[in-house]
């Protein structure tokens, strides 16, 4: 009697995966990360004796990942799951790809920055205020591969967001549209930042935060149809992006609403340049978009 329970139990839950695979995917990443992002506004109010410790710190950045693979799991299997972390090998996508995910988000960064010193009311340094004094280039370089690779190592975002779900809203969508509808969760999902004293998102205009999400999740979308479907790429991209506005003056001057709105500027300007070039149906002129 107990084994058909658990039988009917597990066919219901691959049922319901199979239905709302999205949907599944971001209630899991919410109820997996939500807790460690309130436990950290809790933190910055006091209201918890200690800090998070840095174990529990690195295991939050696993929580997104760990939300696809599960529901992969419940559709697919083990050979579900092995396909979409095959996507994190995808590496053969040519050089200019890679400079692209490395660097854009630092060109990024600076024109946004020269735009606000050029038209807005006060300057802003171009190297964070908040990063230690660098003695030379050196240090400087050591700590920019540093951020980038635990950025990259400990964040599995792109598992779950490029991984799992664009795919899977391109098979009804065309890519620009995707592109929107995916925007949306990954907005929120960074909600309870808002609320968390110190964070770049307690400093930011929710709406120019959340007009920068779309306009990135275009850049995503583009870069992930025109590269086979590498999550590699978009994580390093993601990571870069995490990086730079810590390496530079984008995040130590939340304050600065001038150049927060400057920073989304551009991001739309190159969003807007993607869609023109590539169109809306697949972002790219050479490849189809990636289905699932």
């Amino acid at each position: 009697m107990s084994t058909s329970v658990l039988t009917a139990n597990k066919t219901s839950s691959n049922s319901l995966a199979s239905k709302y695979p999205i949907l599944l995917f971001i209630f899991l990443a919410y109820a997996l990360t939500w807790p460690f992002f309130i436990l950290e506004v809790m933190v910055s109010y006091e209201m918890l004796p200690f800090e998070l410790p840095m174990p529990l710190m690195i295991l939050q950045g696993f929580m997104p990942g760990l939300a696809a693979v599960i529901v992969t799991g419940l559709i697919s299997g083990k050979a579900g799951i092995r396909a979409l972390l095959s996507k994190l090998l995808i590496a053969r996508v040519g050089f200019r790809w890679y400079t692209f995910a490395i660097f854009s988000l630092a060109a990024v960064c600076v024109t946004a920055i020269a735009l606000n010193n050029l038209f807005g009311t006060s300057i802003a340094p171009f190297l964070s205020t908040k990063m230690p004094p660098f003695s030379g280039p050196i240090e400087l370089l050591i700590n920019i591969v540093v951020l980038l690779i635990f950025s990259a190592i400990f964040n599995s975002e792109e598992i779950g967001w490029r991984g799992f779900a664009l795919p899977r809203l391109q098979s009804k969508y065309n890519a620009f549209t995707s592109s929107l509808i995916l925007s949306i969760p990954w907005l929120f999902f960074h909600l309870p930042l808002f609320f968390k004293l110190g964070s770049s998102q307690a400093d930011s205009s929710f709406i120019g935060y959340g007009i920068g999400i779309i306009a990135q999740t275009v850049i995503f979308t583009w870069m992930y149809n025109n590269t086979r479907g590498s999550v590699l790429l978009a994580t390093l991209l993601h990571a870069s992006s995490n990086t730079w506005t810590q390496i530079f003056s984008i995040n130590s001057e939340g304050t600065n609403q001038f150049l927060a709105w400057m920073m989304t500027l551009v991001l739309v300007v190159i969003a807007v340049i993607v869609n023109l070039i590539s169109g809306a149906e697949n972002l790219s002129r050479k490849n189809q978009r990636i289905q699932e």
